[in-house]
């Protein structure tokens, strides 16, 4: 990967209801494809400060056995893991990636990629069969990138919802939606204001929401390199201070899943809200 340009800007991103103001080195690729993502590499660690990028990766099956060890000492702060794919695939390296980031260090979150024809309760089934999340862990993720044309736009939607609302029940905490800029044009913009987006747009140019939603992690290559991986790799960075990043994270109290049933249980429950 060749990665050159360097942007030092201030913005100003509302999230949590929380306006941040960061100052961001970012490098971007070469590459303008904003609808094909894949994988992930960042930088920042512990001692991050709200002046520096908080970069993280994203790995699945692609990157095959990652040295964590190598890559801790890259400066990445987050990686998202692949889990699940529709109803019946679970990621190979998913078990190994899961606990290795967790003993390295790094903040981890679990992701599922999504298959429209595909009913969505065994979907559902098999991420939170898989997943076991613990206090300090990432919300998971619903990866949506592709679509199928026995089902239309308005059921796509429905059916997200349906995964969302599911897997926020299950574990307390809402889920992320991971999508590329223009899956998110067509299908997604304004539909779900509730929710914190993560957009793949390969430029050097941040992600275009809806006035009504928001994104707090931006998928900016899929050309990657870090040490430790022997592929290329997708980067990612999110949007905020490692601090934010760190508050973001389940709780003690939501790193399990709850008895709704139980009025103990639901005064104690804190969810929180990306």
């Amino acid at each position: 990967m060749t990665v050159r340009l360097l942007l030092s800007t201030c913005r100003r991103l509302a999230f949590s209801g929380l306006l941040v103001c960061s100052s961001i080195a970012v490098a971007a690729p070469t590459g303008t494809d904003d609808n094909d993502p894949k994988v992930a590499s960042s930088e920042n660690s512990s001692n991050s400060s709200s002046s520096t990028v908080v970069k993280g990766i994203d790995v699945s099956r692609w990157q095959k056995e990652v040295n964590w060890t190598m890559v801790s000492e890259s400066q990445v702060s987050f990686a998202f893991i692949k889990a699940t794919e529709g109803d019946y695939r679970l990621d190979p390296f998913f078990a190994r990636n899961w606990e290795e980031t967790k003993r390295h260090g790094i903040k981890r979150g679990a992701y599922h990629f999504y298959k429209p024809e595909i009913p969505v309760a065994e979907q559902v089934k098999l991420f939170t069969s898989t997943v076991t999340l613990e206090s300090g862990d990432l919300p998971p993720v619903l990866d949506l990138e592709v679509t199928d044309r026995t089902v239309s736009p308005e059921q796509l939607r429905k059916d997200v919802r349906a995964w969302l609302e599911a897997v926020t029940a299950h574990y307390g905490v809402r889920p992320i939606i991971y999508t590329g800029q223009n899956y998110y044009r067509r299908y997604l913009k304004g539909h779900f204001p509730e929710y914190h987006f993560w957009i793949a747009r390969y430029s050097d140019v941040k992600p275009e929401i809806h006035h009504t939603d928001s994104w707090m992690f931006w998928q900016f290559t899929d050309r990657g390199s870090v040490a430790g991986i022997n592929s290329a790799v997708d980067i990612n960075f999110f949007a905020g201070s490692f601090e934010q990043l760190t508050q973001l994270c389940l709780p003690e109290l939501t790193a399990q899943h709850f008895d709704y049933s139980s009025p103990l249980t639901q005064l104690k429950h804190h969810q929180p809200l990306p």
